[in-house]
């Protein structure tokens, strides 16, 4: 995955532009990768919520 992919996701799963990511992040790769796996959480999260709501 790209960096610019990266910080899309993280922009799409937040309340907050791709630029404010990419500036936040812009001398710590750490940080975006955290960014990421927290990302990743929340669109799996927002998925299981969504299988359950349709199994209800």
């Amino acid at each position: 995955m790209t960096q610019q992919e990266k910080i899309k996701m993280v922009a799409d799963t937040s309340n907050h532009s791709a630029k404010f990511i990419e500036e936040l992040t812009a001398d710590n790769d750490q940080l975006l990768e955290n960014l990421v796996v927290v990302a990743k959480a929340q669109i799996a999260n927002d998925a299981n919520e969504s299988a359950f709501e349709a199994m209800a």
